[in-house]
Parts: structure tokens; sequence; C-alpha cells
């Protein structure tokens, strides 16, 4: 019973247990937002190895500065925002021309012999990533937030310093950018030439600030 009431704890019940000293039960922590984060760092990273890194370094971070964490903020929201600037100053540590070499590797090039449903599915991924990649690291973010994670804005509020009503209409724009992309892609425009928008992405995570704008 007392193992079931465990499992049903919150957060802050878990933080508390242990700073006591029942540190094994950070696992539960970690079982419960580990895909979560996964799935936000990959897309701010687009790379999946490096999001998987990029959680257990996160995760373990947390951890070791769990004695800071207040309750009076949202475990989540300081979680995520962690995540968050950890995935910046990632992006600020790559090399232009591993970058390039990465995300050039999804377009699948030396896979020409596959099966035509195959080479689509692949081809359909890469737009989807470039499309995402022509966003800010910002604007990925909330809409990981908003649209995967299904957060309110008052609950994104908590991680970025910002109004609901203004994180709303920059989700607008982050949505009518992306739509806009899609959309000159589809009909085979393509408006950024991939080593000018790899280029560009990292002058821009050189500059990013969470969205508090």
């Amino acid at each position: 019973m007392n193992q079931e009431r465990t499992c049903e704890a919150s957060d802050e019940s878990l933080i508390r247990v242990v700073r006591d000293g029942q540190v094994e039960l950070y696992a539960q922590l970690i079982e419960r937002y580990q895909q979560r984060l996964y799935v936000y760092c990959y897309h701010l990273l687009m790379q999946r190895e490096e999001a998987e890194d990029a959680v257990q370094d996160v995760l373990i971070k947390a951890y070791e500065k769990l004695a800071l964490y207040a309750y009076s903020q949202s475990f989540s929201a300081w979680l995520y925002k962690m995540a968050y600037h950890h995935c910046l100053n990632l992006l600020r540590k790559r090399k232009r021309s591993a970058l390039l070499a990465r995300l050039l590797k999804p377009l699948g090039q030396d896979h020409a012999d596959e099966g035509y449903a195959a080479a689509r599915r692949k081809e359909v991924l890469a737009q989807s990533e470039r499309a995402l990649m022509r966003l800010t690291v910002a604007e990925r973010s909330l809409i990981v937030l908003r649209v995967m994670e299904g957060k309110s804005y008052e609950e994104i509020g908590q991680t970025f310093p910002q109004s609901p009503a203004a994180l709303r209409k920059r989700m607008e724009r982050a949505l009518f950018k992306l739509k806009k992309i899609w959309g000159k892609m589809e009909d085979g425009e393509d408006e950024e030439e991939p080593a000018y928008r790899l280029a560009r992405e990292s002058d821009v995570a050189e500059g990013a600030t969470a969205p508090n704008r």
C-alpha cells in the first residue's frame, strides 16, 4: 500500500523524500520525465543520439541541483527550463561542419537502392526536419511544449517569463511561419539552401534566449 501511494506521489513529494535521503526514489522522477524530455530535446537539437545524451545530462544535473529547487515553482517547469538552456549550450558548441554532416545524413543519399515507399518516408521525414530547423530554437521550444506536450500557456509561462497572451501570439506566429515554410517546400520552392540555413542556425543559437518578448 505504501509503495502504491509513493508511485502516485506528486513531484514535490518525491523531491522531499529524495532530499531526505531516499535517493533511490529519484528513479521515479526519471521514469516520469525521461520520454517527455527526449521529445522536447529532440525537437530542439534535431539529432536523436544527441537528444538521448542531453536527457541523461539534464536528469543528472537536476539531481545534482535538487537542493536548489524551490517548492513554490513547478518541478516540470524547472526541469524544462534546465533542458532548454542545456540544449542551447549544445547548439553553441556545434561545429558548423559537423552540423552540416549530421543534418545531411537523414537525406539518405547512401540508400538509393531502397524501395520507393521507404525513400518517400525518408524524404518526408527529412522535409519535416528541415522545416522545423527553419524556425528559431525558441519557436521550436514553444511548439513542442504546446502542441506535443499539450501544456497550457499558463504552464509554459512558468518555464519562460511571459504572459499567456504573449505566448499565445508567439505560438500563432510560429505556426503560421511553419505552415508557410511547409507550403513552399511542398510547392518545390526551397527558400533556403541547407548550408546557409545551418550557418544561420549557429548564429541564432549563439544569441538565443528563452522566449521573453
